[in-house]
């Protein structure tokens, strides 16, 4: 009865293009009817199947092919679980991408089939603290949108990080979609294996000091792929800041405290890589499909008081 119950989807399948597998498919059919109403299955297919596999291996494997002789009953339940199993993940996965657009949960940052580049981070060599401390938001925090909005996105970052500037696109349209309602708190992470993370986290909170975080914020992660030193003061030149002012920053690495403080806030929150993005109480792991945002952030809006 399991090897009818496994064979009934391959065999509707064969059965589009072949007779024979449909009448397969018929046998098995009748032989699971059969044994649900707890009658003897006589189409044999059963036997048949395991003859069909044995006889196979017989060939070039007569151990393997006695043994699964021997054994087919076990063997088929094994293969009946697991299946069953795959179902049930496969299910999820499909709930998961309905609902964020991903076949994981927001927090997830495995691949999935079905959007292959809606994950990953640029992760960090440590593990997770066992006792997570919910981020806060802090007068250091760059703010886009609203600062007054109803909702505050915290979201951790890297510049020299690929997938934070992979997911730049999604949090304009986040902030451009919900603009007024929403804002986001970006806090600088430090991921140790890139080597401009700590220069470039620094370079804009020397920007900030004018005003200019905003944009130069855009222009790290639009010229992210050569970055170095020189970038960094071009940017700088570019964008009209007063270099004295803005080498002495760096140079004195007057917010030092403050980006340590922001790593140190994102590893208490059990941040293993950028971006993460936090809202109200959930986590968004890798930069996920606006979806995703948009069902967590729907979610969010109903249970924060404006």
């Amino acid at each position: 009865m399991v090897l009818c119950l496994l064979a009934i989807p391959l065999f509707l399948v064969l059965g589009i293009f072949s007779a024979k597998y449909r009448q397969l498919a018929k046998d098995a059919l009748k032989c699971i009817g059969s044994t649900v109403t707890l009658k003897k299955c006589e189409s044999g297919l059963d036997d048949r199947i395991r003859a069909e596999i044995t006889g196979r291996l017989l060939s070039f494997a007569p151990r393997t092919a006695s043994f699964v002789y021997r054994s087919y009953k076990i063997l088929s339940w094994i293969v009946l679980l697991l299946f069953i199993w795959s179902a049930y993940q496969t299910a999820i996965s499909g709930y998961n991408y309905y609902n964020y657009g991903s076949c994981n949960e927001p927090a997830g940052t495995g691949f999935c089939l079905l959007n292959p580049s809606g994950a990953g981070q640029s992760d960090i060599d440590t593990l997770a603290p066992e006792s997570i401390i919910q981020p806060d938001f802090s007068s250091a925090d760059f703010i886009r949108g609203n600062p007054n909005a109803t909702l505050s996105i915290i979201e951790f970052g890297c510049y020299a990080c690929p997938y934070t500037k992979k997911a730049e696109p999604i949090v304009q349209e986040v902030l451009d979609y919900y603009k007024g309602k929403v804002n986001l708190h970006f806090k600088t992470f430090l991921i140790p294996r890139h080597n401009m993370s700590y220069s470039t986290a620094l370079s804009a909170y020397c920007a900030a000091e004018q005003g200019a975080y905003e944009s130069y914020h855009k222009e790290l992660f639009a010229n992210q792929e050569k970055l170095n030193n020189q970038t960094i003061a071009d940017i700088a030149q570019t964008l009209n800041l007063n270099l004295d002012q803005f080498n002495e920053c760096r140079s004195t690495q007057k917010y030092k405290s403050e980006i340590e403080n922001a790593t140190l806030m994102g590893k208490e929150a059990g941040v293993l890589g950028t971006p993460t993005f936090f809202i109200n109480g959930h986590v968004i792991a890798g930069p996920k499909p606006f979806k995703t945002f948009k069902t967590v952030i729907n979610e969010a809006l109903k249970n924060v008081q404006p």
